[in-house]
């Protein structure tokens, strides 16, 4: 489980709304819980995706003494796996299934990318909102 502290005037609202605007389209599905001191942002896959494996995250966002501390979860990578082996036997079977599966191929790695994706998201938005993973000043002086 990864986490950062984001230090700044940002609350796990702010963050969750960010997450919920980047990742509810296309095949994903975006749920949210919690009150304004602690949020879960669950992210998965819609139940039956178009195209590529299942896959979901979870992010806890909790009110931290100068911030937001964020904590992103170990991804559900099984689904994926499938997917992928399904294209590798097709492909050894017969060559040419590779156009057959080649958006399955492409959404099994957009979904391999999903903790990346989230860590973009909440930086880019605590960055819009100036705040920083650096200490604040207040916390600096304590130390």
């Amino acid at each position: 489980m990864n986490q950062r502290i984001y230090h700044g005037k940002i609350t796990p609202s702010d963050l969750a709304r960010a997450l919920v605007g980047h990742f509810h389209r296309g095949n994903w599905r975006v749920q949210q819980f919690g009150d304004a001191e602690k949020t879960v942002v669950q992210i998965a896959t819609r139940e039956r995706p178009l195209s590529g494996g299942q896959t979901a995250v979870s992010v806890i966002l909790q009110r931290h003494e100068d911030g937001v501390a964020v904590q992103v979860g170990q991804q559900a990578w099984l689904g994926v796996a499938a997917s992928l082996g399904v294209t590798a036997i097709s492909i050894l079977r017969n060559p040419l299934a590779l156009l057959n599966r080649l958006d399955d191929l492409a959404q099994d790695i957009e979904n391999l990318q999903i903790s990346e994706d989230v860590w973009k998201a909440l930086d880019l938005t605590a960055r819009a909102m100036g705040a920083t993973q650096e200490l604040s000043e207040r916390l600096r002086r304590i130390v």
